[in-house]
């Protein structure tokens, strides 16, 4: 039977429903990076070491806390997909999509906390 308009699966609905989670859960880790404040005349209460270190702590718990959370999602498409073979490899590809971008923006957010503060003095 060729439909013109086919009604939209509840697997459809799930996949993009996750994409979307995925990208929340992205900008939220995006989110936790935050640039550190520079002092005019480097006097300041902290030294940018332990500013650094806190900030990579706080990428580095963000992006563990964001891999669980895909984790958990993915299990409850796995299950949806109900041994649908197309499905469940759709939810593998996307699955692997969204651990390689919350890696990407913990490393990023990382590599931030490492430039923060540091200038150019003028050139």
């Amino acid at each position: 039977m060729n439909r013109a308009n086919p009604t939209p699966s509840p697997r459809r609905a799930l996949a993009a429903a996750a994409v979307i989670a995925a990208l929340v859960g992205l900008a939220a880790l995006l989110a936790q990076c935050r640039m550190v404040s520079n002092d005019v005349l480097g006097v300041g209460l902290q030294h940018g070491g332990d500013q650094s270190s806190a900030c990579t702590a706080d990428c580095k718990q963000t992006a563990i806390q964001q891999k669980m959370a895909e984790d958990d999602l993915h299990k409850a498409n796995v299950k949806a997909c109900d041994k649908d073979e197309t499905c469940l490899k759709t939810e593998e590809k996307r699955h692997e999509a969204a651990l390689n971008a919350i890696e990407k923006a913990g490393e990023d957010c990382v590599n931030n906390c490492h430039s923060q503060g540091r200038g150019t003095a003028g050139n």
